[in-house]
């Protein structure tokens, strides 16, 4: 099956609209699920881009760009600095694909605690605090025996940072240098 994640602007959306907004879309676009971020939401759709779907979203935003996830395989390039830039862009889903099949190759618990505090922040944009905390909490536990870096990542910095949003429910940045 076909499936497309349309990035679009956010006029005021919150995680807490985000069913009444589902249950919206799916009157007009088979809509998967959606995700409100600060700054933009994401829908994914179950059909290839087309400008019905375009125009259904009109009624939301603008749509900024329109990605073919068909295969997440095809989204991750297996970058970590491409991963920070998604998360802190506060496009979590697009950030744990990044690193997705990089994780598979060598099964890093590093890396899968990374993919887990993206996963947790996509629970906030579906508005599942609960499920937040606890993939949150699980990413820390994983990063417990870590080392201090991991590429440009500072893990050290990262786990302080987690442990801040998960008390705040707010995301932070990664520091990638």
């Amino acid at each position: 099956m076909a499936r497309t994640l349309y990035i679009v602007e956010n006029p005021g959306y919150t995680p807490d609209k985000r069913e009444a907004l589902l249950r919206e879309l799916r009157r007009r676009i088979p809509a998967l699920t959606v995700r409100v971020g600060a700054g933009h939401i994401e829908v994914v759709v179950a059909s290839s881009d087309s400008p019905s779907v375009r125009e259904a979203l009109k009624a939301v935003g603008e749509v900024l760009e329109v990605i073919d996830i068909t295969s997440e395989e095809s989204v991750g390039r297996g970058d970590i600095r491409a991963f920070a830039e998604k998360f802190n862009s506060e496009r979590f889903w697009e950030a744990h694909a990044e690193i997705e099949a990089l994780w598979r190759r060598g099964r890093d618990p590093v890396l899968q605690a990374l993919i887990l505090a993206a996963a947790a922040f996509i629970k906030l944009q579906e508005g599942a605090p609960d499920k937040f905390v606890l993939l949150a909490q699980e990413a820390l536990r994983l990063l417990e025996r870590a080392p201090d870096r991991i590429d440009c990542v500072d893990l050290r910095e990262f786990k302080a940072s987690l442990e801040r949003s998960i008390a705040s429910r707010r995301p932070f940045k990664v520091i990638c240098s």
